[in-house]
């Protein structure tokens, strides 16, 4: 069983994470509350959605841009 101090604890109210050690594995674990975990995921998942949206924006203007340059050699 984990047990956290009023510290700790005060710290995952706040919406922290609090990192804890752990004998029995032999090292440390973060913990956060399963609210803050679910909303930091989806605000992840909605970067990473708008970061695959700008690069398939910017390959297709370069593709564009590649395609008037060949139909445009003299401009």
């Amino acid at each position: 069983m984990i047990e956290l101090s009023d510290e700790q604890a005060s710290v995952l109210k706040q919406g922290y994470p609090v990192r804890v050690f752990v004998p029995e594995l032999g090292g440390d674990i973060v913990i956060v509350l399963a609210a803050q975990r679910e909303s930091t995921e989806s605000v992840l998942q909605e970067t990473l959605d708008e970061i695959r949206e700008k690069a398939a924006l910017s390959k297709l203007g370069r593709r564009a841009a590649v395609s008037w340059m060949k139909e445009n050699p003299y401009c």
